[in-house]
């Protein structure tokens, strides 16, 4: 369940970075169903993480995982594709 929990908390911050108007992904960001979508995967998470763990540990974890893809997506994206390359607007 823990790894359900990571996996489910990384697509959710991935969901919401794509529909930020700052992301390097997309041509242009994702629109609202995407930030829908990517609540439903916290939830998911959120329940992954207290299926497998108690109910404190589990919020702590799910906050953390959030926290890590939150942090590391954006480096990842300007490691693939850094802002010399991006097409202008």
């Amino acid at each position: 369940m823990n790894v359900l929990g990571c996996a489910a908390a990384f697509v959710a911050m991935l969901l919401v970075y794509i529909a930020s108007p700052n992301q390097r992904l997309l041509s242009r960001p994702a629109g609202r169903v995407a930030r829908i979508v990517a609540a439903d995967f916290a939830v998911l998470a959120l329940g992954a993480w207290i299926a497998g763990e108690t109910t404190l540990p589990g919020i702590f974890s799910t906050l953390t995982a959030l926290m890590l893809g939150a942090v590391a997506l954006p480096y990842l994206c300007w490691w693939l594709r850094p802002a010399g390359e991006r097409k202008s607007r």
